[in-house]
């Protein structure tokens, strides 16, 4: 009997590139825990198709974790040239924010101004560091919905009982 399961990097990085650039285009970046979840479940089928034996939830977890961490680089490094439309989608929803907050302190609206808006290497790592946090997380997530659905394999034929 082979015991052997295939390899988790490659499932992990396809579908965490996937979760990553959907994550980073500006509107769809809405539903960015969704593509996170989802990126994991498709790296669990892709695991779940190569392998011969059915995959356990913890198999599912590590392959969501890791589609998720790759998902979180992808995002970030994606996410650098969009970073100035980014800032202007920011900028006039401040904008526009003020003109109905009456009762906000002054110049509340300027507080990108403030922090300068500009890209931050510092900032950057951070934010990677977050995202790698919660990205695995929900990846997690994803990759045990993904093992459940896709993981189960027929018994073989010697391997029942009589």
């Amino acid at each position: 009997m082979n015991d052997h399961k295939p390899n988790m990097l490659a499932p992990a990085l396809i579908g965490g590139a996937v979760a990553g650039v959907l994550s980073s285009i500006p509107f769809l970046n809405c539903l960015c825990c969704l593509w996170i979840i989802g990126g994991a479940v498709l790296a669990s089928y892709l695991l779940a198709k190569d392998s011969h034996v059915s995959l356990t939830p913890g198999d599912g977890a590590i392959v969501g974790a890791l589609a998720g961490i790759s998902a979180a680089v992808v995002d970030s490094l994606v996410g650098i040239p969009l970073h100035g439309l980014n800032v202007a989608v920011i900028r006039r929803m401040m904008e526009r924010l003020s003109e109905f907050a009456d009762e906000m302190p002054s110049g509340w609206e300027n507080w990108l101004d403030r922090t300068g808006g500009g890209f931050s290497i510092a900032m950057f790592l951070m934010g990677l560091f977050i995202s790698a946090a919660v990205f695995a997380a929900l990846g997690a997530l994803g990759g045990i919905i993904g093992a459940s659905l896709f993981g189960k394999k027929k018994a073989q034929g010697a391997d029942i009982a009589p």
